[in-house]
């Protein structure tokens, strides 16, 4: 997820690959998509240990999850159908790209310009 990225498919997909693992301090909207989506859904590493299996992340502490440019959030094969459309409207109303590598599809906060490949 991040704010802009290329309208070009292959080209957006390029960027988000070379931003993964940059390093710098993490974004406040990265902190307030955090903050939204625990708390619909919890990080499982405040969930009590008989109700991890429950969780929808793959993986916690989730806020590790969240990088300098790029946040790569895992959730539970199982529950794929209703939390990815949570977290693409609450990414997208907070002006982010998601970035679906199941899909793959790219779900982009506002509509590319026509013709437009940057």
């Amino acid at each position: 997820m991040h704010a802009a990225y290329p309208c070009g498919d292959d080209a957006a997909w390029e960027a988000v690959d070379r931003l993964i693992d940059t390093k710098g301090a993490v974004p406040q909207v990265f902190r307030e998509l955090h903050d939204k989506l625990t708390m619909r859904y919890p990080c499982i590493c405040t969930l009590p240990d008989d109700k991890v299996d429950e969780g929808v992340w793959s993986d916690g502490p989730l806020w590790n999850n969240f990088g300098h440019r790029v946040a790569v959030l895992g959730i539970s094969y199982s529950r794929v159908e209703v939390v990815l459309p949570f977290v693409v409207q609450t990414a997208n109303s907070l002006g982010l790209t998601v970035f679906d590598w199941g899909g793959p599809i790219i779900y982009r906060p506002h509509r590319c310009k026509s013709g437009s490949q940057s």
